[in-house]
């Protein structure tokens, strides 16, 4: 287990049960474990000390743990938080409707040392995904990117990093609205995930940092095709976006950063590549670094393009 320091609430009315939890749980882990034995009880614990985790016993005042659970869900503040059922071996074989359970998981008496300790395990590892994914492209966010980008150093593995930007988004934003900007970054996203999609390949990732900001990581040999497969679909694509004036005109009239009037021509897509097929990269602020020099570069360029970092080989290439 690696979740160490995560507190976790057991709410059973039967000590011995809690204790029964505890002692599977504890073995191997580093949790903080606490314990109500009523529902009123219970929410005066998470109120004043909200836990990482919840385990209930499905048998707590009769039907009160579900009361207990729809309203744990329904809070504001406390409702990310996650939820394990101790099912009764009384209830196993009724037919249940997970769909109207205010729960995230559950588990069967008699309980499985194995098994509790995999489960509680998965249950963190999706709050953590869950959480961190972008709200709007439902994408891995930040801590993901930078766990992925890590993970590939630590290997020193071959791998390449793929910093994607949209030019002119801002300006789409400004004539067209953020409802309308922001079916252009679910498109985008979709876009990618189909692209690295079909490398079919365990080491291919995207990402979403946010905005038009997006990450994607691949093998080095298949840069190239995965670069010109984004390009030429965004291109052919992103025009549907546009009103059919604009669309014909190839700009829009927008005001730019200065305040002042520009036109601003059709949105294009940049990518700048970070790779350490040609000399080593030591640390995820090397990958940045590089990414953020590129992207100066080829941002400058008319229309989409993409540019490799190819130093330590013959230069850098676009």
């Amino acid at each position: 287990m690696t979740q160490g320091g995560k507190k976790v609430l057991i709410i059973d009315s039967d000590p011995s049960g809690a204790d029964e939890i505890r002692r599977l749980l504890k073995k191997g882990s580093r949790f903080i474990f606490y314990t109500a034995e009523s529902l009123l009880l219970a929410l005066d614990t998470i109120y004043s000390e909200p836990p990482d985790l919840i385990i209930v016993n499905q048998s707590l005042e009769g039907d009160g743990w579900k009361d207990l659970c729809s309203r744990i869900k329904a809070d504001t503040v406390f409702g990310n938080l996650p939820i394990l059922l101790i099912l009764q071996p009384s209830k196993h074989d009724r037919k249940i409707n997970w769909e109207d359970m205010p729960v995230d998981d559950y588990l069967k008496r008699p309980l499985d040392p194995k098994e509790i300790q995999a489960r509680v395990s998965l249950t963190f590892a999706r709050v953590a995904r869950v959480r961190d994914a972008n709200p709007l492209t439902r994408l891995p966010g930040n801590h993901s990117i930078m766990r992925e980008i890590q993970a590939r150093i630590d290997s020193e593995s071959p791998f390449a990093v793929g910093s994607v930007d949209l030019d002119h988004f801002k300006s789409y934003n400004d004539r067209y609205g953020f409802l309308r900007g922001d079916e252009i970054i679910k498109m985008t996203a979709r876009l990618l995930m189909n692209s690295i999609r079909k490398l079919d390949s365990p080491e291919a990732f995207v990402g979403h940092l946010g905005g038009d900001d997006f990450v994607f990581i691949v093998p080095p040999e298949r840069l190239d095709s995965v670069c010109q497969e984004v390009i030429g679909n965004f291109d052919l694509i992103v025009v549907d976006f546009y009103d059919e004036e604009d669309r014909i005109r190839g700009y829009i009239d927008s005001t730019n950063r200065k305040g002042k009037k520009e036109r601003f021509p059709i949105m294009s897509v940049s990518i700048a590549l970070v790779t350490n097929q040609y000399r080593p990269i030591k640390h995820i602020g090397q990958v940045s670094a590089i990414a953020a020099e590129l992207k100066k570069r080829v941002k400058s360029m008319r229309g989409s393009n993409y540019v490799k970092d190819m130093r330590g080989s013959k230069g850098i290439k676009g």
